[in-house]
């Protein structure tokens, strides 16, 4: 389930980068709310969760790839 949301959230950030109607629409948007109801005028399968899920994970990833533990040379299995 959480690679779908992944999914359906990438593919309406998808459609924010190429539709300035959109970015208009996402801009009038006050809180994460208004964003899902917005992306589900649009059939994007988005809730609440989805959104909270991928900031956490964002910050996780910027976090390791900044950290220590993110730093291997490609291939290495140590």
């Amino acid at each position: 389930m959480v690679t779908m949301s992944r999914e359906a959230l990438s593919a309406f950030v998808h459609a924010l980068e190429h539709s300035e109607s959109l970015r208009r629409q996402l801009h009038g948007c006050s809180d994460d709310t208004e964003i899902v109801a917005l992306a589900r005028s649009l059939d994007f399968a988005l809730n609440r969760a989805d959104l909270v899920a991928d900031d956490q994970t964002s910050k996780m990833e910027s976090w390791f790839s900044r950290s220590a533990l993110g730093i291997r040379t490609h291939g290495s299995t140590d």
